[in-house]
């Protein structure tokens, strides 16, 4: 399905309150009236992949998180449960409302996916899980978005609950603002009973291109002898960036076996390791910039080639665009073309992987020993 072919429809209701109790057969009315009423084109057919639940903490989040849903169940349409942890009326309970997200394919076959919005605040958040099991499509997988930027277990008793209902929880790691206890929180949750089997963080697919240029660049077959013999590494990254330049670092660790042995902060500014790797000692340095996308930014690499050192330099170009740099040169010796990584594209992609991610959580862990050397 080609996003050319696919059109929003022009005429989608607006949300509308129901009590909490009446949502299922609001929505079942609301399809009857769909096909009921002619439009020139074929019925509206109802898509449902999975369950897609998604927590926002403000209102705000969830306005940013609606603008991206229309894309998101183009990709994978989806049975989409938005709390929201802010009401916009002073009522005391549960604020319920029902609609859909619809578009128009080539084929000019309507699709559409539910969507349901619960809001609550204080005391009537722990009614939230209740609410969610009571609508969750049972023989259909359940995702877990955790779309604040606050670490998932750091969300207590209400994330634990939500989580239970779900086969795979997504979360991004960039934007936290304390990324040190809330990276060892989230590996030691990860690695517990309590997790469900499937946990995506969208910082590592945001690493996907990066991985694949270093992989593909410093290769024995074309490099022979850089990678065994790294001494040096520096990533420099945008603020609140941190959790995913451990994670790069971690799976260059993984990939090497390196092991952290310690670390050495200067708030703010820089955190630097050192790494036991099979042959020698190496030091990882991480810059974080004083502006600039929450993004990994720039990775220089240096290694041993006899009795000289020589690095490259791995760097964002511009958008869409990832530059290998040799200091040496006047222009960069290899350009890689980044796929889209929008939030939505990510998130639609992921809902439909449903294998777990073995190098993801040894990555992980290797993280966690990072920020615990320095914690």
């Amino acid at each position: 399905m080609s996003e050319r072919s696919l059109q929003p429809l022009a005429d989608l209701p607006s949300p509308r309150a129901v009590p909490l109790e009446c949502i299922e057969q609001e929505l079942a009315e609301l399809w009857r009236t769909y096909n009921a009423e002619p439009r020139g084109q074929e019925p509206v057919t109802r898509a449902r992949m999975s369950n897609l639940v998604i927590f926002c903490s403000t209102q705000d989040q969830a306005n940013n998180v609606l603008r991206e849903l229309p894309a998101i169940v183009q990709v994978h349409p989806a049975r989409v449960l938005l709390l929201v942890a802010e009401q916009t009326t002073p009522q005391p309970g549960i604020d319920s409302y029902v609609s859909a997200l619809c578009h128009v394919s080539g084929s000019q076959r309507q699709i559409c996916s539910e969507y349901v919005t619960l809001s609550a605040e204080g005391d009537s958040l722990r009614g939230l899980p209740s609410a969610v099991r009571f609508l969750l499509v049972g023989d259909l997988p359940t995702t877990l978005w955790w779309a604040v930027p606050t670490a998932p277990p750091l969300g207590a008793e209400l994330f634990q609950e939500l989580s239970q209902l779900a086969d795979q929880v997504i979360y991004d790691s960039r934007g936290w603002p304390d990324p040190v206890p809330a990276v060892v929180a989230t590996a030691e949750w990860a690695a517990s009973e309590r997790a469900p089997t499937l946990v995506a963080d969208l910082a590592w697919r945001h690493l996907r291109p990066w991985r694949r240029l270093i992989s593909q660049v410093l290769d024995p077959a074309v490099v022979p002898g850089a990678l065994e013999h790294i001494d040096a590494v520096v990533v420099d990254h945008g603020p609140h960036a941190l959790p995913q330049a451990w994670l790069l670092i971690g799976w260059l660790a993984c990939h090497l076996g390196w092991k952290p042995v310690g670390g050495k902060v200067k708030p703010g500014v820089e955190v630097t390791w050192g790494f036991e790797g099979p042959r020698h000692p190496l030091k990882v340095t991480i810059r974080r910039l004083s502006e600039g996308l929450a993004e990994v930014d720039r990775v220089s690499i240096a290694w041993a080639d006899g009795r000289k050192t020589r690095g490259l330099t791995f760097s964002r170009l511009d958008e869409g665009r990832l530059g290998v740099i040799d200091e040496s040169a006047a222009a960069p010796v290899s350009v890689l073309a980044t796929p889209s990584t929008d939030v939505a594209r990510m998130v639609g992609r992921q809902l439909s992987n449903r294998g777990r991610d073995m190098l993801f959580c040894k990555t992980l862990q290797v993280s966690r020993s990072m920020a615990e050397a320095v914690q």
